[in-house]
């Protein structure tokens, strides 16, 4: 499998990189590099110092090329304190000077999709199959902040789609309801219940690592019936930004072979114990 190492530095001000004020004698990623970018700062839904953009820069004329008038930065709620942090490509093995393009524009790719950055909308569920079908894995060092320190295409490619088939799968089990494609998650509502909501939250997944969930807004349950379903099943410990929901884990396991009836059924329970 090949192997994309990159060095992250930072953080950094916009005028750290516009205004060549990057030490290099502290620091590897000065503003003339090429190579990957991550953008912190305030969300009108998420808060303060979140992950706002993923991108990257291929040009001979680096960072500070890219990132001039950058609209996630000119056009922030709080763009006096967006946070910068610089990926360079690296090899302790090989000159990667003939493939560093290419690895710039694979672990993109894959970084964004695995993580979901809010404004970040391009390559997320519309990858080249060019892309799917190559096997690489991301590795990420130094202060790589809040990424994975390593993703495999094998794993996420292949863990992504399953998730996607079966949402599909089992909206069309329950009257054919329309899945809603968002940044944030995939997922449909019940139709007798739409406070209730079935798929993959992105933001639940990357932190709990179950990716199927059933979602329940906590304004349509009582403390009995939330006791009653603690007591059958697994609640995760996830809120989202405004600790609007309880989130059940639909399956541990996506070899199941029985997946689909095994997670109607849970569903069917849960449904009962709320009316």
């Amino acid at each position: 499998m090949e192997e994309i190492n990159i060095w992250w530095e930072g953080s950094f001000s916009i005028s750290d990189i516009l205004e060549d004020k990057i030490d290099p004698s502290i620091y590897e990623n000065t503003s003339d590099k090429i190579g990957l970018y991550q953008i912190y700062g305030t969300h009108p839904l998420y808060g303060n110092d979140k992950l706002l953009y993923i991108g990257k820069t291929q040009n001979k004329n680096g960072f500070k090329s890219r990132l001039k008038n950058r609209w996630v930065v000119e056009n922030g709620q709080d763009n006096e304190n967006v946070k910068i942090y610089l990926g360079t490509i690296f090899s302790h093995n090989e000159d990667i000077k003939n493939k560093e393009n290419s690895f710039i524009e694979k672990a993109e790719v894959l970084l964004i999709n695995a993580l979901k950055p809010a404004f970040n909308s391009s390559n997320i569920q519309s990858v080249d199959i060019k892309l799917i079908e190559q096997n690489y894995i991301v590795y990420n060092h130094n202060n790589y902040r809040d990424i994975y320190p390593m993703l495999s295409t094998e794993y996420f490619w292949k863990d992504t789609n399953t998730n996607i088939l079966i949402t599909d799968e089992l909206a069309q089990e329950f009257d054919n309801q329309k899945v809603t494609d968002e940044n944030e998650y995939y997922m449909f509502t019940l139709p007798k219940n739409e406070n209730i909501f079935i798929g993959v939250d992105y933001g639940c997944w990357n932190k709990t690592k179950q990716p199927l969930q059933l979602a329940i807004d906590k304004n349509i349950i009582d403390d009995i019936q939330i006791e009653k379903i603690k007591s059958g099943f697994d609640i995760l410990n996830y809120s989202d930004e405004h600790n609007q929901c309880y989130y059940i884990s639909l399956a541990k396991s996506l070899k199941d072979k029985n997946i689909i009836e095994h997670i109607k059924n849970k569903i069917y329970q849960i449904e009962k114990l709320i009316k």
